[in-house]
């Protein structure tokens, strides 16, 4: 009901010229009963003997004539029709009242609700007129007869125009629902980007390194903690995987504020710190005692930190040392994790650079700034978040 509202008013508000073009469907069938009703009027006329006068043979090819410029401009026929009729009126020719009375619907889906309401105006002016009019011959029964097919011809108008905007309505809000739910989609299948690539980078690296250790080292308590580590990684994979499932199936919500961090901030610097230590680094860490974040920035440091472990455990195989300090300054939470690495060792791994340009679109989405890459003491991750809105 509200869209049929909006829709009437939509239609009466409507500048004096404004229109609905038809189709090119209806512009072709236009055209074609036009010339087919020339063709007929003419050779009706030109084998009658008891045709009409001049003037009625005037007014009916004028009025046809004017319809076929529906095609085109449905303002500047409807213009022309209503001086057909004014001019009708004038000289008292009625044999075009019932076609006139047809077209009513014609304008009433193509013009404004202003210009048909004078078309109707000078229909019924018309009407008046041949039945006052006693040389035109027009009975009041006709006029009635007439009167209410124009009114059905208005009502049909109306209710196609309306039908008409009633579905361009709905295709409008089809075509919003698709573009919405499609972005949800991406969102959604970056999310879960975003999840994998954690499991896959992080875990599957910490699994992958260890494995090399073990291949290369005797030493029993190495092979130990090797085996420890490639345990907890595989566990911790199969658990995130199984989160991941849980939101492909949709038993999770993938909005960020409800995705669950996969560690408090504490976990993940420590995870980080004992996963580089067992690699052999020494890590320092400088990070302020009382420290609440919200859970936006949060979640952002949180993947900073477990994908620059990675990194150093992946690309940087002689690093010895990687610093990380965390402070709060003007609203703003500062991350920088820096190492000691040369320029071209790795330790061999795949790497497609999508943690990076993740979350440097994450940090830019929240309003702060991200850079990564190799300076002259090292490899350098600088972050920032604002605390506020």
């Amino acid at each position: 009901m509200t869209t049929v509202s909006a829709s009437v008013r939509e239609y009466l508000r409507a500048p004096f010229w404004a229109y609905r073009p038809l189709s090119t469907l209806a512009r072709r069938t236009l055209i074609a009963v036009v010339a087919a009703t020339l063709i007929l009027d003419s050779l009706f006329r030109a084998t009658n003997v008891d045709a009409t006068n001049v003037a009625s043979a005037v007014a009916t090819t004028s009025l046809t004539l004017a319809v076929a410029v529906f095609a085109w401009r449905p303002p500047v026929a409807t213009v022309a029709l209503i001086c057909m009729i004014i001019a009708a009126s004038i000289v008292g020719v009625a044999t075009s009242l019932l076609t006139a009375a047809a077209i009513l619907g014609l304008v009433a889906f193509t013009c404004s609700a202003a210009l048909t309401a004078v078309y109707a105006f000078a229909w019924c002016i018309w009407l008046f007129v041949a039945i006052t009019n006693p040389q035109s011959g027009f009975q009041p029964l006709g006029g009635v007869v007439i009167a209410l097919l124009s009114v059905l011809s208005l009502v049909i108008g109306l209710t196609i125009r309306q039908q008409f905007e009633r579905a361009k309505t709905l295709a409008m809000q089809l075509e919003a629902t698709e573009r919405e739910v499609a972005e949800q989609l991406r969102h959604e299948r970056d999310l879960i980007a975003d999840e994998l690539h954690d499991i896959v980078a992080h875990e599957i690296t910490i699994v992958a390194l260890h494995a090399a250790v073990l291949e290369r080292t005797e030493d029993t308590q190495t092979r130990s903690q090797s085996q420890t580590a490639i345990r907890d990684a595989a566990v911790q994979a199969l658990s995130d995987i199984r989160r991941v499932l849980g939101m492909v199936r949709g038993e999770e919500n993938l909005w960020p504020e409800r995705v669950p961090s996969p560690d408090s901030l504490e976990g993940a610097l420590t995870t980080a710190v004992r996963e580089l230590r067992d690699a052999g680094i020494d890590v320092e860490v400088n990070v302020p005692d009382e420290l609440r974040l919200p859970n936006a920035p949060l979640l952002a440091l949180i993947r900073v930190i477990r994908e620059s472990a990675t990194n150093v455990l992946k690309h940087a195989t002689g690093a010895r040392s990687v610093q990380i300090a965390l402070y709060v300054e003007h609203d703003w939470v500062h991350l920088r994790i820096s190492d000691d690495s040369p320029l071209a060792q790795t330790a061999g791994l795949p790497s497609s650079g999508y943690g990076i340009v993740r979350l440097r679109e994450r940090f830019r989405v929240f309003g702060g700034t991200f850079e990564a890459g190799h300076r002259p003491e090292g490899w350098v991750v600088t972050a920032a978040l604002p605390l506020s809105d």
